[in-house]
C-alpha cells in the first residue's frame, strides 16, 4: 500500500469511526496538534474558525446533543495524493426537535507522521445553523 492508500484509510476510519459512535476510535487517528478549521463566519455561524483537538471534541459534544440518533455519513467521493485526502459525503440525522439534518460536506486533510493533522471542513453553514444550532 503506497503513501496516498494509507492516508486515505486513515482518513476514511476517522470518518467511520466518527459516524458509529467511536469517539475514542476517531479521536486516535488525529495529531495533538490537530489544525480543524471550519468554514464560514463564527458571527453567522458559531461553530466557524479554526479548532484545537479539544474544541473539536466539545463541537461534537454539542452536534451530538443537537443530533441524539447520531450523525451518519454517507460519503460518495474520496480523492487521496501523497500527504492530502478529500473526502466529500453526506450527513443526516434528526435534531431533538425532529428537523432533518442533510449536509453535503467536504473535508479537505492533510496527514503528518500517520495521523490527521490538519483538517478544513465545508459545509452548508446556514442549513447546519438553523438544525444544529437552534
Amino acid at each position: 500500500m503506497n503513501e496516498s492508500q494509507q492516508n486515505k484509510a486513515l482518513v476514511l476510519d476517522f470518518y467511520i469511526d466518527l459516524s458509529a459512535g467511536n469517539l475514542e476510535g476517531a479521536m486516535s487517528r488525529l495529531d495533538e496538534n490537530l489544525e480543524y478549521r471550519i468554514g464560514g463566519h463564527s458571527t453567522e455561524f458559531p461553530l466557524a474558525g479554526t479548532h484545537s483537538k479539544s474544541e473539536l471534541i466539545e463541537i461534537l459534544g454539542a452536534i451530538g446533543a443537537a443530533i441524539p440518533g447520531g450523525v451518519h455519513v454517507e460519503i460518495f467521493n474520496t480523492i487521496a495524493e501523497g500527504s492530502q485526502v478529500v473526502v466529500e459525503f453526506i450527513a443526516r440525522g434528526v435534531s431533538v426537535s425532529g428537523k432533518t439534518y442533510e449536509n453535503r460536506v467536504a473535508f479537505s486533510c492533510e496527514i503528518l507522521g500517520g495521523k490527521i493533522r490538519k483538517v478544513r471542513e465545508y459545509l452548508d453553514t446556514l442549513h447546519a445553523n438553523t438544525v444544529l444550532m437552534e
